[in-house]
């Protein structure tokens, strides 16, 4: 009886195909896809390769790859775990190709190096012969966390050698398993007096204590101790090596990481900027990259938009999305433009009008008159007319500013005149004054001193250029009473990134004449022979020596360190004397020659930028100008109408002190 099925099964079908070769047809049969007796192989396994197109494939790999490579097949284990045959070939090379990995221990196979450095898997068997890292509750520990191989050194056994532990591993740290946290944690061992406790490992230490029962003699013991010794020595800077290796990959990998952030940000802002200007952002998008978002001093908008910026590119889908806040993110960047626009006109303006103008007016004043800065004489409403509210296209002449500046002098004269005022109402509410007049010539005086919340002492006119009543511009007007409306955001913009000036905030609330001071500087005058309406300029122009009485010994110093070093009297008994003279003729030579070695500290503040010389970076390099003249030259770009001469002129008798108590604590004393 005859099979089932179909016949066309059944049959065994062929099929002419004719093929023309140099001209000759022949006939082949090729065997159909439902011809169940004729078979041909099609394909070839990865491990079916020929052996020299196999090794060229390792030398591709990374040893990482390799050791994986070696557990997915046992034809590719048989090759690359025999390390007769694949160590110089494969491995070597292989580790060779990773720039600062330190080279293979002799003790150590290549695959094992890399699964110990480089592999996240333990290679360590404990007691129950499982794979496992430590800390795995797999481990069968007794709490089911920490590995139980690693011991205190009073749970070793007996008989170990003296220094055992600078031969065998141990370590600190423990690694467990947190119940809050599934990752593995670390944490170090230690006891009550929170002194790190080392774990040693057991079955080194058994190794070792073996080694050492076999050596009989005590010159025996000794070599091999110090042959342990050096073997431990050599794997802790193996051990070193390693760590630096590995922390090099890591910080490797953190930066590699960040540059392709960025540049994926980059690259989303090129997409953006390609779309805005469709939509009539053009100058904002081209300011944008003029202006260099990466930099830390970018626009506080263009920062925001850096800090929103996601690392990936932008799609077609996505932009719709996003648009929204592009565009109000542009419009941000449109008002800036134009705010810089104007602050930038103004500023050509302050050049090229104001600042000279008022160079002019404060070199035509002697060198020690008050006046204010630069930066309050923009604020002159007749100033800030010429500046902010003509047509920021026209161009300015010496006629359209002729009014400001013929209202300069009265402007600062009335203004230093307020500020003299409120100084003189403190010199009133004093004991010292109550029920006398108050004039201000009393402001002169050597025994009017003000004291500030920072507890610096300062004498007119120095008060008015201390750093506590004067801000920086553009942070002053939370702090000015007195604040002008019209134009004052464009000159602020203007001065922000090209002139740094502080303008007057008023006098500081805890600002009060010091009672005390004046208490010493009237006995100190009475005890040098001087006269009490001796001015504070004449006491400068002297710099006398004077001796301090103080219990702890007695001390040669100058006036101003006397001053601020006496505080006893706070204390002393009534007419209890603070002070002597210097009589003695060798402490007297002593004195002098002090003076004359006196690196002095006039700390003279600019007019233009109220910066005090003193604290300028520049003048302690070595051979460099730290005069009032170098700075206004090479800081602040001024020029004195008669030139060099008559800037050093000015310079040499310039005498707007502004004292540092920790300037004056350096001076050397006398010893009495």
């Amino acid at each position: 009886m005859p099979p089932k099925g179909s016949r066309k099964k059944r049959t065994r079908q062929t099929k002419v195909v004719t093929t023309n070769a140099g001209g000759n047809e022949e006939a082949a049969p090729v065997a159909l896809k439902n011809d169940s007796t004729s078979k041909v192989a099609t394909r070839m396994t990865l491990a079916g390769l020929p052996l020299d197109l196999l090794s060229e494939i390792y030398a591709l790999l990374h040893p990482v790859d390799l050791l994986q490579l070696a557990r997915m097949s046992k034809v590719f284990r048989k090759v690359l775990m025999n390390r007769q045959a694949s160590r110089k070939m494969i491995w070597l090379p292989a580790l060779a190709s990773i720039r600062g990995l330190p080279p293979c221990p002799k003790d150590l196979a290549e695959p094992r190096y890399i699964n110990l450095l480089l592999e996240s898997t333990c290679d360590v068997r404990p007691p129950t012969s499982l794979p496992t890292r430590l800390g795995d509750p797999n481990s069968k520990t007794s709490d089911g966390c920490d590995y139980l191989n690693f011991m205190h050194s009073n749970k070793l056994p007996n008989g170990l050698p003296e220094d055992f532990e600078t031969m065998v591993p141990a370590s600190c740290y423990t690694f467990r398993r947190s119940l809050s946290r599934p990752g593995l944690v670390s944490g170090g061992v230690a006891d009550k007096n929170r002194e790190e406790v080392f774990l040693y490992d057991l079955d080194a230490v058994k190794v070792l204590k073996e080694e050492y029962d076999l050596t009989k003699k005590a010159k025996e013991h000794k070599l091999w101790m110090e042959r342990k010794q050096k073997e431990m020595r050599t794997k802790i800077q193996f051990y070193k090596e390693c760590t630096e290796f590995l922390q090099a990959q890591i910080e490797e990998e953190r930066e590699a990481e960040h540059k392709h952030m960025e540049a994926l940000k980059d690259k989303r802002s090129e997409q953006i900027f390609k779309k805005l200007p469709k939509i009539g952002y053009t100058e904002e998008c081209r300011t944008f990259f003029e202006l260099n978002p990466k930099e830390y001093m970018a626009p506080e908008h263009v920062r925001e938009y850096c800090r929103k910026l996601v690392p990936k590119e932008l799609t077609d889908e996505e932009w719709p999305v996003i648009k929204d806040s592009m565009v109000a993110f542009m419009k941000t960047a449109r008002e800036h433009n134009s705010r810089n626009f104007k602050a930038k006109v103004v500023l050509a303006r302050m050049d090229k009008l104001l600042k000279p103008a008022y160079t002019k007016y404060v070199f035509s004043k002697p060198p020690n008159t008050v006046v204010l800065t630069t930066a309050e004489i923009t604020m002159m409403p007749e100033w800030r007319e010429v500046l902010c509210t003509k047509p920021l296209d026209k161009e300015l002449t010496s006629e359209d500013s002729a009014k400001a500046v013929a209202a300069m002098d009265s402007f600062v004269t009335s203004t230093i005149a307020i500020r003299t005022e409120e100084l003189l109402d403190l010199v009133r509410k004093s004991k010292a004054y109550e029920g006398k007049e108050v004039m201000t010539d009393t402001l002169l005086l050597a025994s009017t001193i003000f004291k500030c919340h920072c507890d610096n002492k300062s004498t007119y006119p120095d008060i008015l250029t201390h750093s506590c009543h004067n801000y920086n511009f553009f942070n002053a007007e939370g702090k000015s009473n007195g604040k002008p409306e019209a134009g004052y955001e464009v000159i602020v913009e203007g001065w922000r990134d090209t002139w740094h000036s502080k303008v007057w905030v008023g006098l500081h609330s805890k600002c009060k004449f010091d009672e005390d001071a004046h208490e010493l500087m009237l006995e100190m005058l009475d005890t040098l022979g001087m006269a009490r309406s001796t001015t504070s300029t004449e006491m400068q122009d002297l710099q006398p020596y004077i001796v301090v009485l103080d219990p702890k010994g007695l001390k040669g110093m100058r006036w101003e360190k006397a001053l601020y070093n006496c505080k006893h009297h706070k204390k002393a008994e009534l007419n209890h004397k603070c002070f002597a003279k210097l009589e003695d003729a060798g402490h007297i030579t002593k004195a002098q020659a002090l003076e004359a070695s006196r690196q002095r500290s006039p700390n003279p503040s600019c007019f233009h930028c109220t910066n005090n010389i003193v604290h300028m970076m520049y003048q302690w390099e070595a051979g460099c100008d730290d005069s009032i003249a170098s700075h206004l030259m090479e800081h602040c770009g001024i020029e004195h109408p008669d030139g060099p001469d008559g800037l050093k002129a000015y310079s040499d008798s310039f005498r707007l002190y502004q004292e540092e108590a920790w300037w004056i604590a350096e001076e050397e004393d006398i010893q009495v």
